[in-house]
């Protein structure tokens, strides 16, 4: 596992006139509100088991997560320290935030897609009701089902010239006919099916699940992807490249090892050499639920890799590709 303590550890601290936090406006899914750090990170409120996760990021997960730069405090250390035992974050006069790579820094109208990935929900401490509850939310929508569910969407509209929204209860009732509509509604922009975007999408699937098949114990419970691509068009490109500005994180014990085998993932329509260089960010974002070895690893162990997000992914992959 990757181990770098000065990294990590590191704690911002500024002059209160040289603190800046924002609400963050590309927020599209979550419960909790994240801000942004002096137009540089972002921040969200601090979970114990989260901090520990960014702490231990195994190497070859490194590249799908947001870059952890550290935590920050807002107001009185010692006081923050005492509140945010037994919660997710302080409640009161201070309050302490993961520090993390701002994922749209580098947009100028980023069009964001929040995926709940998996089919189970609730991680391995939650309460009978929340476990109920959670399991009642994955039945109703496309997690029980296909491990993936729509979370929150913000797409630029050309015509518009503002960001077409969408919140986490559209997915939540949405079938398997509605996920794709919705998917296809993300990636067409102008009046054209943002092809090269999906392509790029469809290569990050693939090496997502390969260093998710390595990762043994990990079951990253309630945990999402986040697909960022430009909204903004180029005004000159060629006719060709020119778009119109018109008890894994499954809940289930009788998992099928095809339901997300290797063969899915081998395209007949994607193709390495059809990718474009357009800018495409994919994440692997929200870990509060993760179950990984160094955390409880003798009250709960999980064999094997993440079963339930890699189906996830294998039917992300499936619907995208029907899509071109």
């Amino acid at each position: 596992m990757k181990s770098n303590s000065d990294f990590v550890q590191r704690q911002f601290k500024f002059h209160p006139d040289e603190l800046s936090l924002k609400p963050l406006k590309a927020q599209v899914g979550g419960h909790v509100y994240m801000k942004i750090l002096n137009d540089q990170y972002v921040c969200k409120p601090l979970n114990e088991r989260e901090l520990q996760f960014y702490q231990n990021i195994p190497k070859n997960l490194a590249d799908h997560v947001p870059a952890f730069q550290g935590t920050l405090v807002v107001g009185n250390r010692e006081e923050t320290g005492k509140e945010r035992r037994g919660s997710s974050s302080s409640r009161g006069s201070s309050r302490e935030y993961l520090v993390l790579e701002n994922l749209t820094k580098d947009y100028k109208k980023p069009c964001v897609l929040d995926l709940k990935m998996g089919t189970r929900m609730y991680g391995d401490f939650a309460t009978d009701s929340k476990r109920k509850s959670q399991r009642k939310k994955s039945t109703k929508s496309t997690s029980a089902k296909l491990g993936v569910r729509f979370c929150g969407s913000q797409r630029f509209s050309v015509s518009n010239n503002s960001f077409e929204m969408f919140d986490k209860y559209v997915g939540r009732n949405a079938d398997e006919t509605e996920l794709r509509k919705l998917l296809e509604q993300f990636f067409t922009h102008g009046c054209s099916l943002r092809k090269d975007v999906i392509n790029n999408v469809l290569g990050e699937i693939c090496r997502m699940k390969k260093s998710l098949l390595d990762l043994e114990e990990y079951r990253f419970y309630s945990s999402s992807i986040l697909i960022i691509y430009e909204g903004l068009l180029k005004e000159e490109k060629s006719d060709s490249q020119h778009f119109s500005d018109a008890e894994n994180s499954m809940d289930c014990e009788n998992f099928k090892m095809e339901a997300f085998g290797s063969g899915s993932l081998e395209s007949t329509k994607y193709r390495k050499d059809e990718v474009s260089s357009c800018t495409v960010t994919m994440k692997m974002i929200d870990f509060a639920n993760i179950s990984f070895p160094s955390v409880d690893s003798e009250q709960f162990r999980h064999e094997g890799p993440d079963r339930g997000f890699l189906m996830g992914l294998d039917n992300l992959y499936e619907i995208l590709e029907s899509l071109l």
